[in-house]
């Protein structure tokens, strides 16, 4: 504390000594301010808006396949009507192609956003003592239109792992439910239980990039809102599984093919 008062008592008198001296030197010009650097005034580059197109290919089939099961109808004369040539169960669907029908494609590392919800329903009908389709995918809370176009009783009976359960019972030709899936699932099992040879699978889904397979094997889904980059694809098929491939969406197209083999 005593150093620190002595110094400043030093340099107080060698100020005052100095400032008789500084009247005798000419007057220094005031230094410039330091240039700034110049702003630039030219608007950062937006990110280039995400091409609208489509994934698109083929899933194939190869190999044996298992004999069809002919169906007994005998307990409905509606669809014993309706099938007079009768009915067979069609394990794997494949046309003269290779084409195998009734696969769900759909990636499985989407973005993770917020998808909206489709106002229109995804229809499932039942039609000849069949579900049409045979397996489909469906956002999330989008409304289900489960459609009965015969005229005689069926059941809607969904068992899902996650979402909740359903069972109504549909007996009149033209009458319709509506139903919903409040969560994610894959492969949701729905059924009749009066007619036991009835079946389809539904796909609750997160995203809207998913398809499934037609006769021919082909498929596609609109890449609107999907970035362009490397996704992983899952093909499921109720019989032959499962299988993952890549595709490259490149200005929003990707393509993809697939074969499952079995021997």
């Amino acid at each position: 504390m005593l150093r620190k008062t002595t110094v400043s008592t030093f340099l107080a008198a060698v100020v005052i000594g100095g400032m008789s001296l500084a009247a005798d030197e000419p007057t220094a010009a005031p230094v410039a301010p330091a240039a700034q650097p110049a702003t630039s005034t030219v608007p950062a580059k937006e990110a280039a808006p995400v091409a609208a197109g489509r994934v698109a290919g083929v899933v194939h089939f190869k190999g044996e396949r298992p004999k069809e099961d002919a169906v007994d109808l005998n307990a409905d004369p509606v669809c014993a009507g309706l099938h007079p040539d009768g009915l067979h169960r069609t394990h794997i669907d494949v046309d003269d192609k290779g084409g195998l029908a009734d696969c769900f494609v759909f990636l499985t590392d989407a973005p993770d956003a917020k998808y909206a919800t489709p106002d229109e329903p995804v229809e499932l009908d039942q039609e000849g003592c069949t579900y049409h389709p045979q397996v489909f995918g469906i956002m999330k809370k989008q409304t289900l239109k489960i459609v009965n176009s015969d005229a005689t009783l069926h059941n809607i009976h969904a068992v899902p792992r996650t979402n909740k359960e359903f069972n109504t019972a549909m007996p009149t030709k033209g009458g319709s439910v509506e139903k919903e899936f409040k969560k994610a699932e894959e492969a949701i099992q729905i059924k009749c239980d009066v007619h036991p040879w009835m079946m389809t699978y539904a796909f609750s889904m997160e995203h809207p990039f998913f398809a499934s397979t037609a006769a021919d094997g082909s498929f596609s889904f609109s890449t609107e809102g999907l970035p362009d980059g490397e996704y992983t694809v899952k093909i499921w098929h109720r019989v032959l599984g499962e299988a993952t491939e890549k595709v490259k969406v490149e200005g929003g197209n990707g393509k993809l093919e697939h074969t499952f083999e079995r021997k």
